[in-house]
């Protein structure tokens, strides 16, 4: 086994998404599962499906390439390219979108390849990411009424999304307009919509107070079921398995990073000679601890940025990154550390998003 390794527990993933779709079934809300931190790993999308999940998405195309095999239906997270429409026809089920010179051409790719494709027409109710302005309502049902009139293209419903650009929350009062405004666009345009897509999992928070808006059914929700968190509190529900990063807690072990220590030595805290900028161009203080013993570590910053992990050893201290090095302290640390031993690691979405997408990092699947 080669280091620097992520492990992924895909057991507990696989609960957290059959705890997920179980809660949000009581409240009749259908889960879009979003695997896109994985960058597409099938492993992942396999363990959400497991769970009960009927539906994956990922942002990128060639991320659905991956799961390609996987009995599943599939999305694609944003609006295709228009360089992408053959693929993305070919390899989702599902795409979101707002704009219509893109649906046009899905559906004339539609057509060649003898298949339906389904579209959630997106609305911006606020956080000014994608999707048409939500006042701009005459927009909206000319563009309804144009999927109607297009062959092979089905409308799946009508989505919107908070607080991921803009940081604009989900509350009841935009949940709420998007319901009547998705009302008023059935009345218009003479349709109704199986699925209205209310967000992310940032959604869940009313979910969670029981102050849900009644006809908002669908969510497209990565984060809940990956840290079992509810991201506006900030709080972990007790239901699910975390990757917690507080130390006073038990760790359960849904994701760990593993780094092997390539050398070991004491040295002093405070460079010699003069200074200038490190790796990154940045300067820097040292304050003068004496001499301290220290580890180097086989993965450095372009794999994951330290501030994004914690040790799992609560006694190790992180000092710092380059490209291909991480540099801790281990002074303080009960266990003797030797060169070869490995350090593992926590890491937080921002960390197992980049751990994912770096080729310099082993993932590996555990079902303990």
């Amino acid at each position: 086994m080669s280091y620097p390794k992520l492990e992924i527990n895909v057991r507990k993933l696989e609960y957290n998404a059959r705890v997920e779709v179980r809660n949000l079934a009581k409240v009749g809300v259908t889960v879009m599962g979003v695997n896109k931190v994985f960058n597409g790993l099938p492993e992942t999308a396999e363990a959400i499906v497991r769970g009960g999940i009927k539906t994956v998405a990922e942002s990128r195309v060639s991320n659905l390439k991956k799961i390609e095999n996987i009995d599943c239906e599939k999305c694609l997270l944003r609006s295709p390219l228009m360089s992408d429409i053959e693929d993305t026809v070919k390899y989702a089920d599902i795409s979101l979108n707002s704009e219509i010179e893109v649906i046009r051409a899905l559906s004339q790719e539609a057509v060649k390849q003898e298949k339906t494709h389904k579209i959630l027409l997106m609305i911006d109710m606020g956080d000014i990411r994608e999707g048409i302005w939500f006042e701009n309502k005459d927009e909206i049902k000319a563009v309804v009424n144009e999927i109607k009139a297009l062959p092979n293209l089905e409308i799946y419903g009508l989505g919107t999304n908070f607080n991921c650009f803009g940081t604009a929350l989900p509350t009841v009062k935009n949940g709420v307009a998007f319901r009547k405004l998705a009302s008023e666009i059935e009345e218009s345009c003479g349709v109704k919509f199986q699925y209205l897509s209310a967000g992310n999992c940032t959604s869940y928070h009313l979910i969670d107070k029981g102050i849900w808006p009644e006809g908002l059914n669908h969510l497209r929700i990565g984060g809940l079921h990956l840290y079992g968190m509810e991201y506006v509190s900030m709080k972990y529900l007790d239901e699910y398995y975390h990757s917690d990063m507080d130390i006073n807690r038990a760790v359960s072990n849904l994701y760990v990073l593993k780094g092997e220590i390539i050398e070991l030595n004491s040295k002093p805290t405070v460079p010699v000679g003069e200074l200038g900028v490190d790796a990154f161009l940045q300067s820097k203080h040292f304050e003068d601890h004496g001499t301290r013993k220290r580890a180097l570590l086989s993965f450095g910053r372009q794999d994951i940025p330290s501030e994004n992990i914690w040790p799992v050893d609560p006694q190790v201290q992180i000092m710092g990154q380059t490209s291909d090095h991480t540099l801790i302290d281990l002074e303080d640390c009960d266990i003797q550390y030797r060169v070869g031993d490995i350090v593992a690691f926590e890491l937080d979405y921002t960390g197992l998003l980049a751990a994912c997408n770096s080729p310099g990092i082993e993932k590996a699947f555990v079902t303990d």
